[in-house]
């Protein structure tokens, strides 16, 4: 059989690409207004409910692109998930684009096939998150870099526009999320072990494109200057301070998500193909030192970070862009094998089977799952009843404190009326970027408090004591997934409620003598 009677054509190639994504946008998007809001959405949300240039734990980018969505269509979940659809669509195109450019079509159409069939890339499509514009941004970042670098590449272009279309993407991906820091890291390494990238640091391209990164990135520089650099302190003094020491079991719980995120046999294909990366990197080959270092380098440090400090499932996620594009060129090219295929087959498989999984689990009660890790079910049932706790206490409606930054913007998102609510910051504790919003207590107004005994109210009779001039507690919610419980919360109702400020004034010690 000839090679040329098992290869895909180019423009078959995007063909198929185009209308799989197609369809499967058209998928996601009926899916996406069946399922209730995860938490960090409804939490994002509640990012573009208060836009501004940044926020504490995160960069702008993602607050923007729902704000865009729901000016044009409302808040709705398709329409606050609408930017995620359409950017995973986006990442197929470019992953085929990377594969079939460094390999083949043929290629190109695996590397697609595999990012989709697993749940951190497949599920990812609906879950709007920072990570979507920063993986986006980092294999389009990827795939320009292919010219700029390679023996093969079509160079920088006149008047090298595309260092200048890199340092636009570098700095679009800084303003989706922090982890984009390494990402020019990895275009100045790739650079320098690469001759025509040797010899591009030696015009003014790079370094004007580094200006332009920094200029796009500059809301961030913008709102941190203007509170006190806040947003730097908590991703580096803050991390650290979180850090205590050497635990073993972080090490299975990383390696557990890790290959809940893109499948068990894939992830141990994707750290073999990592392997082999560095032995043809250090042997010379261009092709190899490009997708290793846009890979293997945030591998390692998120898995040396592992045993010090939970490493969550997405944050490894731009470090598989290359490894997959990688896998499957190996694969491809050793299809005659059986027992290649057969793995190949295999791998893609129980990856896809997990994200079918994870995708039915909400709307499937008989799928078995640890209800206490299912964070979109429940939240409609539990704002019905607090709904009825508001229009029982009159008017004006109390005002609603959510113990935790999920439970807060989950209620804000469901109540009627999508009131604004308050969180930990309310009742003295740390209420991440709640803490930077306008607090919308008034002195003496009622409140509801809510909290998940996932996550309970820590010392909650003095808090509740020091901000209520009474409170009682009311009935507990259980919420369900089906007939199966996925939590309880407790509630409290506050009469009188006391500002920070009153809180404060009230525990200030008085000096002997004051006031004589």
């Amino acid at each position: 059989m000839s090679r040329a009677s098992v290869e895909i054509s180019r423009g078959a190639g995007w063909r198929w690409v185009l209308w799989a994504s197609l369809g499967l946008v058209l998928l996601r998007l009926v899916y996406a207004g069946h399922v209730e809001l995860a938490p960090q959405e409804a939490y994002y949300w509640q990012y573009a409910r208060h836009l501004d240039w940044s926020y504490l734990d995160h960069p702008p980018l993602c607050a923007w692109l729902m704000a865009l969505s729901t000016f044009f269509l409302g808040d709705s979940e398709v329409a606050l998930r609408l930017p995620a659809i359409l950017s995973s669509a986006a990442l197929s195109c470019v992953m085929y684009s990377l594969g079939s450019r460094l390999y083949s079509p043929a290629v190109g159409l695996l590397t697609a096939l595999a990012a989709n069939a697993t749940v951190l890339f497949g599920l990812g499509a609906v879950v709007m998150t920072p990570d979507v514009p920063l993986v986006l941004a980092w294999a389009l970042a990827l795939r320009v870099l292919c010219e700029l670098v390679l023996p093969d590449g079509s160079g920088p272009g006149r008047f090298g526009w595309r260092w200048y279309l890199l340092g636009l993407l570098c700095g679009l991906g800084m303003l989706s999320k922090y982890t984009a820091a390494l990402l020019p890291l990895q275009v100045l390494l790739t650079a320098l072990v690469t001759e025509r990238g040797r010899a591009a640091l030696r015009t003014v391209h790079p370094y004007l494109a580094c200006v332009l990164a920094a200029l796009v990135f500059s809301p961030v520089f913008f709102w941190n200057q203007s509170h006190d650099w806040a947003s730097f302190a908590f991703q580096t003094t803050g991390r650290t301070q979180t850090v205590n020491g050497f635990h073993g079991y972080l090490i299975g719980r990383y390696v557990g998500l890790q290959s809940v995120a893109v499948g068990p046999l894939l992830y141990l294909a994707l750290l073999l193909t990592a392997g082999v990366l560095v032995r043809h990197a250090w042997r010379g080959d261009a092709r190899a030192r490009l997708l290793g270092l846009a890979s293997v380098p945030g591998l390692l440090v998120f898995t040396l970070v592992s045993p010090f400090h939970w490493v969550k499932m997405n944050w490894v996620a731009p470090s598989y862009l290359g490894l997959l594009v990688a896998a499957a060129g190996g694969a491809w090219a050793l299809r005659r094998h059986r027992a290649v295929r057969a793995s190949a087959g295999l791998s893609m498989g129980v990856g896809a089977a997990l994200m079918v999984a994870m995708y039915l689990m909400p709307l499937c009660p008989w799928i078995p799952f640890r209800e206490r890790d299912n964070l979109v079910s429940g939240w409609r049932e539990l704002a019905d009843a607090v709904q009825q706790h508001r229009d029982s206490m009159g008017q004006p409606a109390p005002m609603v404190v959510g113990w935790g930054y999920k439970t807060a913007s989950e209620l804000a998102f469901y109540l009627e009326g999508q009131p604004e609510t308050q969180s930990d910051s309310a009742l003295g504790g740390d209420g991440l970027a709640y803490s930077f919003w306008m607090d919308q207590a008034r002195p003496g107004q009622d409140a509801i408090v809510v909290a998940d005994l996932r996550q309970p109210l820590k010392d909650a009779q003095s808090r509740l004591d020091a901000h209520c001039a009474s409170v009682r507690e009311l009935p507990p919610v259980t919420v369900h997934r089906g007939s199966r419980v996925v939590t309880t919360f407790k509630l409290w109702s506050c009469q009188g409620w006391r500002t920070k400020r009153e809180v404060a004034s009230r525990t200030v010690p008085v000096a002997p003598g004051a006031g004589r």
